[in-house]
């Protein structure tokens, strides 16, 4: 009891010189007795500013879904029978399906069957819930990998958005998948900063299952020598692909897969020099008729070589340079702008992957000249409001039809450039 005792009076002795002069913030040095923190009123303020404004996009998300997107959701629509289907061993790629043809593995069907079993309308509530999920977890990671500064994220989160917003309410109308691939990696460059490398080949080689747009990161991995990255999703990979046969049979199984790239490039021929293709060679196909089928496979492939010199660069200069911290990030940032400028079929929806690079970009503003800040602006409110009710039908259709977004970001793509020349 003598001990017990003791113990009780050392805990209260500690705990008063805990909060004495020096060690407490707000113990009153004039009274004996501890005062209270006074409430600030700036601060309950600003938390209700915030309440309120979480409050507002929770209904304006909630009132976008109901009365417009689940309207639609078509790509969703698509992922969701490839769920139903792999799970009665249908044969996924149809002929019949048409334009709305599955286009990604056996192994992302199987991604799809926990809300293939749901009811339509369950399922689509939950992927879009989803979905905003993912692109809170874009912003979150891309911020915490950027450069620490004074700067504050919220401004930088805003103009992200009004950037971004044009190509994310798409994703979001039609049910994409690209949220949910770019989440996975920018969650893998965030490992590869953490040193966790086996994490991130899990996550990279797990995005491979549903578009192939990850192996721009292949030849990345090498020059680093990221050699446990690669084997990790190379691992992740060849597992997928054969889980299938769990629905299919081995055999059934590899007839699938050899039914894959055959709908792929089936379904992409007809779609080079549509009116809504925005990749890199579109954009030539398009504004450049007159020019033959290998001209223009020489001079995409004249910038294809350009583009992966600058690459090769910005590895050189962020692996000789001290002061750069993290040079993964831009790199990575310039690596996923690649994806749908060399994507044979490149959405304009699909440079949604460019978040980081513009986030990036916004971050470092005030390293560029003011010229260089004029002509971003210029081309930042070009990418931002390119919409039929701003532009009007005929300027809207000009810039669709040419693919003129491929410009506004090569220039993004030259002002990532410019940042690593600086040695940030």
């Amino acid at each position: 009891m003598a001990i017990l005792t003791q113990l009780v009076d050392e805990r209260r002795t500690s705990f008063r010189a805990a909060l004495t002069p020096r060690a407490g913030l707000w113990y009153a040095e004039t009274s004996t007795m501890a005062r209270p923190r006074k409430p600030n009123p700036g601060m309950k303020n600003k938390k209700a500013v915030r309440l309120v404004l979480i409050l507002a996009a929770v209904v304006f998300l909630a009132g976008a879904y109901i009365f417009h997107i689940r309207k639609d959701m078509t790509d969703f629509g698509v992922c969701c029978q490839g769920g139903q289907r792999i799970v009665q061993g249908e044969t996924l790629y149809r002929e019949a399906d048409g334009h709305l043809q599955f286009k990604y593995s056996p192994a992302a069907a199987l991604f799809f069957v926990p809300l293939a079993l749901l009811p339509y309308e369950a399922a689509k509530a939950v992927w879009y819930i989803l979905e905003l999920a993912f692109l809170a977890g874009l912003f979150l990671f891309s911020w915490r990998m950027l450069p620490a500064g004074a700067r504050k994220a919220a401004p930088i989160f805003l103009w992200t958005f009004l950037i971004e917003l044009k190509f994310l309410a798409r994703e979001l109308e039609l049910g994409q998948v690209n949220l949910f691939i770019l989440f996975i990696l920018i969650l893998m460059l965030y490992f590869l900063l953490s040193q966790k490398e086996l994490s991130a080949g899990l996550l990279w080689g797990s995005s491979l299952f549903f578009k192939p747009y990850a192996l721009v990161f292949f030849p990345f991995f090498l020059i680093k020598k990221k050699i446990r990255t690669l084997s990790a999703g190379i691992t992740v990979l060849v597992a997928g692909l054969l889980l299938p046969a769990l629905f299919y049979g081995i055999k059934g199984n590899f007839s699938v897969l050899r039914e894959w790239p055959a709908t792929l490039s089936k379904s992409t021929s007809g779609l080079l020099a549509s009116y809504d293709n925005a990749s890199l060679y579109g954009f030539l196909l398009k504004t450049v008729p007159s020019l033959s089928k290998y001209a223009s496979g020489a001079i995409f492939l004249t910038i294809f070589l350009v583009l992966a010199a600058v690459v090769l660069w910005l590895i050189r200069t962020g692996r000789t340079s001290p002061s750069i911290k993290n040079p993964e990030v831009l790199e990575g940032a310039f690596l996923l702008i690649l994806i749908p400028l060399f994507s044979p079929l490149g959405w304009n929806y699909n440079y949604l992957y460019s978040l980081l690079a513009v986030m990036l970009i916004i971050k470092a503003w005030r390293h560029f000249p003011r010229t260089a800040q004029i002509i971003l602006i210029i081309n930042f409110i070009i990418i931002g409001t390119s919409l039929i009710e701003i532009w009007g039908r005929e300027l809207f259709r000009f810039y669709t039809h040419y693919a003129l977004v491929v410009l506004n970001f090569l220039i993004v793509l030259a002002s990532l450039a410019y940042l690593r020349a600086k040695k940030l």
